[in-house]
C-alpha cells in the first residue's frame, strides 16, 4: 500500500489548515511542507503517526527483531485456529 504524499508551502499550508486536517484523515495521506522551498514538516494522520511509532518501537527491540527475522526464515504456518489458540482467544 503506497502512501500519498504531497508538497505544499508553508503560505498554502496556512490559508489551507483546516482542509489539510480532513486531508490527512484520509488513510495513508501526508503532507510536506516546505519553507522557502525546503522541506521542514510532515503532517500526517494521528492514526498513521501512531503506527510509525509502534514500527519505530519494534525495530528497536533488538531480541523481537530477531525472533521476527527468525520466523520469517523458518517459512513456518499456522491456521487461523492455531494462532487463536497461541494467543489464548
Amino acid at each position: 500500500m503506497g502512501t500519498l504524499s504531497t508538497t505544499i508551502p508553508a503560505n498554502e499550508a496556512r490559508s489551507n489548515f483546516y482542509q489539510i486536517l480532513e486531508e490527512v484523515g484520509e488513510k495513508w495521506r501526508q503532507l510536506t511542507i516546505t519553507l522557502r522551498g525546503k522541506a521542514r514538516a510532515v503532517i500526517m494522520s494521528a492514526e498513521e503517526f501512531a503506527s510509525w511509532q509502534e514500527t519505530l518501537d519494534i525495530m528497536s527491540d533488538k531480541k523481537l527483531t530477531q525472533s521476527i527475522k527468525r520466523g520469517l526464515r523458518s517459512k513456518k504456518t499456522y491456521s487461523q485456529k492455531e494462532v487463536d489458540k497461541i494467543i489464548g482467544w
